[in-house]
């Protein structure tokens, strides 16, 4: 019986080993995935907007999706801009630099809103990943005049919205939603878009909404100034030149931003400011070099800033400045020259020596395109105060009986003043200067040519200065 059931056992083993060892066809052969038809030749269909993209497996594991951004592009770039001879961007067809920034900005806004797309077939191998969409153009169609609709009726809204505002007197609120409206309708601009005059108060095309915001950025208007505003080279700070801006209806411009720029390249000014609740503006000039004439700052209303993080407002500013055209704002300020009036007086033991040669030094230290000395205290911005006298030193007694010399000494205040306030912004006591002769007269007559003076009041001078300038 044993006997039997072994070999029972090779038996069916002899028959078993064979087919445990072979290995199943599709282990022993791998599937080739075939290359699909559309990627090497494109699809043609009626019916069918086509959009096939790529991502490259290399540039990192974002692949799948810049396949999908890709075709989602290159799907945009199938639906034709048909431009409508009623529409905005007919108006500007001669300017070819602007059709084609404008078309790139149409198919990357209908790459990032198309909807109702399907994914017809992927496609992937060792080093890239491709992707197959297709969008029935019906369904685009239809979408998309709903979506027109929807876009057209927020951007009456905002119209309507911004002539609230002008009668409650807010000019940038009511300037910022018709920006608003221009920017949301940017997508559409090569197509006819035609509002409901009841609803946006009669304005009935987008030509009208051009030409309601350029109208109101011209009713900006720059109150001439009373006195003109001097400014002075070299100065360490300015004090701010305040301008007033004001509408049409003499209302004050509250509240706008400006870019600020000046015609004189020697002049820098701050680049942005905005109007107080006042409308008045505060310009500042940062540097100033010597001119003897009248410098106009130009003021441009300051778009981007009005907007602030509005991303769809400022999308359409670029297209909006295409169609409006507004001249710049322009005020004025005098650039002179700093103006001293310089005081001295020189004696010698409380006599006036008649020579002048500090009053000299001080001219000559003072003397250039950026300083101009006049001969009346009341038409200086600074006066410069120098007294100097001389007298007998203590050791002159010594002197004389050693040598039979007199000995002199020299000794010069000299301040500055600001003119209008009278304060004393530097002051400085010059002192051992010394002159000797037989006689005391003649000992002060030579303290006054001692080139000891000349060094100390040169040094004195280089420091007043710049108190006045600074280079």
């Amino acid at each position: 019986m044993k006997r039997r059931v072994f070999y029972s056992i090779l038996i069916l083993q002899a028959f078993l080993l064979p087919l445990l060892a072979q290995k199943p066809a599709n282990q022993m052969q791998p599937v080739e995935v075939k290359v699909p038809l559309w990627v090497s030749s494109r699809p043609n269909n009626g019916f069918k907007y086509i959009g096939i993209g790529v991502g490259d497996k290399q540039k990192g594991s974002n692949y799948q999706m810049e396949a999908k951004k890709n075709a989602l592009y290159d799907l945009a770039s199938e639906i034709k801009v048909d431009i409508s001879t009623n529409s905005v961007l007919y108006t500007v067809q001669n300017n070819n630099q602007f059709n084609e920034n404008f078309n790139s900005l149409i198919k990357l806004s209908n790459s990032d809103n198309i909807e109702g797309y399907t994914l017809v077939d992927s496609y992937e191998n060792d080093k890239q990943y491709w992707v197959y969409y297709q969008l029935d153009k019906e369904e685009y169609a239809r979408r998309k005049a709903e979506k027109k609709q929807q876009v057209v009726s927020k951007a009456a809204n905002l119209i309507s919205a911004s002539f609230t505002d002008e009668q409650n007197h807010d000019f940038s609120s009511s300037l910022k939603k018709r920006i608003q409206a221009f920017g949301v309708l940017t997508p559409y601009l090569s197509e006819e878009i035609v509002f409901d005059p009841a609803q946006t108060r009669g304005v009935k095309t987008v030509f009208d909404l051009t030409n309601l915001v350029q109208q109101q950025l011209q009713s900006i208007q720059a109150v001439q100034t009373k006195t003109v505003f001097q400014l002075k080279p070299y100065q360490q700070t300015y004090s701010p030149m305040v301008y007033s801006l004001q509408l049409k209806n003499k209302a004050p411009l509250q509240n706008f931003p400006f870019l600020l720029s000046s015609d004189e390249e020697k002049v820098k000014i701050n680049e942005k400011a905005v109007t107080n609740a006042s409308g008045e503006l505060q310009l500042k000039a940062t540097y100033v070099e010597p001119l003897n004439q009248s410098v106009a700052f130009a003021l441009n209303p300051d778009i981007s800033s009005l907007m602030g993080n509005d991303s769809v407002g400022r999308a359409g500013i670029t297209v909006l400045s295409q169609f409006i055209n507004t001249s710049s704002l322009k005020v004025y300020a005098a650039v002179s020259p700093v103006t001293v009036f310089i005081q001295s007086i020189e004696n010698n033991f409380g006599k006036p020596t008649g020579a002048h040669s500090i009053e000299m030094a001080i001219q000559q230290k003072f003397n250039g395109q950026e300083v101009r000395i006049v001969s009346k205290p009341e038409e200086a911005d600074y006066i410069i105060e120098s007294q100097a006298d001389t007298q007998e030193d203590i050791s002159s007694d010594v002197l004389e009986n050693f040598y039979k010399l007199k000995l002199a000494a020299l000794v010069v205040n000299i301040q500055l003043k600001e003119r209008k306030t009278g304060n004393v912004i530097y002051k400085q006591q010059l002192g051992d200067i010394y002159g000797y002769a037989n006689v005391l007269e003649k000992a002060g007559v030579n303290a006054y040519q001692s080139q000891k003076l000349m060094v100390k009041l040169s040094e004195a001078l280089f420091f007043l200065k710049r108190k006045v300038l600074v280079y």
